[in-house]
């Protein structure tokens, strides 16, 4: 079997309201499908995830420029050295450099390699991994955003929208802070009350503190049974945040902004995180995730993913799936309600009291509606 050829679907979904977190806002759910292509006839599915529409073309350039004559006419099954020659330097690739979009870009390809070794062998992609620990993960919902615009939601508001997940059967809530401390607090306060004290509750600063803010939030978290504090200031200040880890209770979580196993390798080295959380499409797709993951195990270390993607989060349940060390996904809820996600696949995914089963179908286990991408179709 030989790769003929690779294609990119820009997709866009808007939402009805702008939503943002600490650092970022944005209007539209984005997502840049990848196809590859066999000489049998068999086509695999990736994904990259830009979190605005004018990135698309970027990721598309790197694909179709500098990646597509990389791995064309060759063995898909060689998934292992097809990622190395994607990076390596005999590819002229470190050009790009060794992080960010050039990664995410090999993501793409890389998940879609996956897909067509589990086509090809009828086998979904978790036993390819090594086998199933679970067939069913538990989720979390992953909402309560800021409202984009003035006013911002008040406690109130937010805490009838957690109120209303675990309605739907979640066992489990991330919400997101990083504003401002006082007002944080009073949100999470209100959260907490809404929803009791059994449910899992998480928060996510999204890097928008400082260092002494964070040490005071977290020990101000303490008091409401925090599962984890998420990304609590700048990611690349790993010595702040093995000083933050050392001295406070709560788990420090951090990774969805993180691209090699070589970050991850220091930020285990100087324990500058509780809970790691690489995301499938922003760090090099299921091989380079898998490597990662496999060298936290090392360190006792959990994984959660980031998941903030469509065909991404497929590949993460499978990935949950075959791996000792992770417990629970991620799963946007909010504005909107994510229909792109909802609407991509023939058989959308189900989250049943608060868990969703990993796909048995071979390779990713989905499928594309043609109309779904007729109608979300990028134009920017």
């Amino acid at each position: 079997m030989r790769i003929t050829d690779i294609k990119t679907i820009p997709l866009t979904c808007p939402l009805k309201e702008p939503i943002g977190d600490a650092t970022a806002q944005w209007d539209a759910w984005n997502a840049l499908l990848v196809q590859v292509f066999t000489d049998e006839g068999i086509v695999g599915l990736g994904e990259v995830s830009p979190l605005h529409g004018r990135e698309m073309a970027v990721f598309e350039a790197i694909i179709q420029k500098r990646l597509r004559q990389l791995v064309v006419g060759e063995d898909p099954f060689d998934r292992e050295r097809l990622w190395d020659k994607m990076l390596g330097k005999g590819s002229g690739s470190f050009t790009l450099g060794s992080e960010g979009a050039i990664v995410s870009a090999i993501a793409g390809v890389d998940i879609a390699l996956w897909d067509i070794a589990g086509k090809a062998l009828n086998s979904p992609i978790c036993r390819l991994l090594g086998g199933c620990y679970r067939r069913k993960i538990r989720v979390y919902a992953s909402g309560l955003f800021n409202r984009a615009a003035d006013p911002p939601l008040t406690p109130k508001e937010l805490a009838e929208e957690a109120r209303g997940y675990v309605k739907e059967g979640f066992t489990a809530i991330k919400m997101k802070i990083g504003f401002d401390m006082k007002r944080d607090l009073e949100k999470v306060a209100a959260v907490r009350e809404a929803i009791g004290p059994d449910v899992n509750l998480m928060v996510d600063a999204n890097q928008g503190y400082s260092f002494p803010v964070a040490l005071k939030m977290a020990r101000e978290l303490e008091k409401y049974e925090v599962s984890w504090f998420e990304e609590p200031i700048p990611s690349h200040d790993l010595d702040s945040l093995a000083a933050l880890a050392a001295a406070v209770d709560i788990p420090i979580a951090l990774g969805e902004n993180e691209y090699s196993r070589y970050r991850f390798r220091d930020i285990l080295v100087k324990r500058a995180a509780d809970i790691i959380q690489p995301d499938i499409v922003h760090a090099g797709g299921i091989t380079e995730c898998k490597r990662i993951i496999s060298m936290a195990s090392a360190w006792e270390v959990p994984y959660v993913p980031h998941i903030y993607s469509t065909i991404g989060l497929v590949g993460t349940l499978h990935l949950i799936a075959s791996t000792s060390n992770a417990f629970i996904a991620e799963y946007i809820k909010g504005v909107g309600e994510w229909a792109l996600r909802n609407e991509l696949f023939t058989e959308p995914l189900r989250v049943e009291g608060g868990c969703i089963n990993v796909p048995d179908g071979p390779g990713l286990g989905i499928k594309i509606k043609e109309d779904a991408i007729d109608r979300y179709s990028y134009r920017g």
